[in-house]
């Protein structure tokens, strides 16, 4: 399902799909929502799952990985080979309650980074938020709830474990969970922020909140 007045798609893994990233982004990358084969050429990566979802991986082309759950690769991007369990605890605070733990920190400012997003249970209190580049999300445990819109034009999408969530630039949204477990995401960032250099132009500059 997508959400063509903000930029939201959603997808379930067990319906085979593929998002491609259009030619207006900065930053090309392809997912591949399901069961595919995919064929990774050299100078780009994949991100992917093991298929019981105890790890997830990184690969640089030229390989060919067969995927089951998700998989990202990204043009011209090639981060070391690397494998990391999706157990364990959150370690770093996030916005309103939330925990998060880095599986892949960004190697530089700006690079991608694939995160460990901890809902709490019954939570309404994330702030409604955007980001400034394309996150692609697996919902790997609970249920819950992704609001995506602004005032009285909110839409609401059910998430649940194998839930998956494309978000383009600047989609207004937040997640909140609706039972006593918590909601675990995946989000990669195709390209992750660089903090407060990105409000550091004219329009932030010379603007004051009256």
């Amino acid at each position: 399902m997508t959400n063509k007045l903000f930029g939201a798609h959603y997808y379930q893994t067990q319906t085979p799909s593929i998002f491609e990233s259009d030619s207006n982004q900065l930053y090309f990358f392809t997912s591949f929502i399901g069961n595919h084969t995919i064929d990774v050429e050299v100078g780009d990566c994949i991100y992917f799952f093991d298929k019981d979802l105890r790890f997830t991986q990184i690969k640089k082309g030229p390989c060919t990985i067969q995927s089951i759950h998700l998989a990202t690769v990204i043009r011209g991007y090639m981060h070391p080979e690397a494998s990391i369990s999706l157990q364990g605890v959150t370690t770093l605070p996030y916005v309103n309650g939330c925990s998060t733990k880095q599986l892949f920190p960004p190697v530089r400012l700006g690079d991608p980074t694939l995160q460990y997003l901890k809902m709490p249970p019954f939570s309404k209190e994330q702030e409604h938020h955007i980001h400034s580049t394309f996150r692609v999300v697996l919902i790997l445990e609970g249920t819950g709830k992704s609001i995506v819109g602004i005032e009285n034009k909110n839409i609401v999408t059910e998430l649940k474990p194998g839930s998956v969530c494309i978000l383009e630039p600047m989609c207004p949204h937040h997640f909140e969970t609706d039972t006593d477990t918590p909601l675990i995401a995946i989000p990669l960032h195709v390209f992750s922020s660089i903090g407060n250099i990105e409000k550091n132009h004219p329009m932030f500059n010379g603007t004051v909140i009256i």
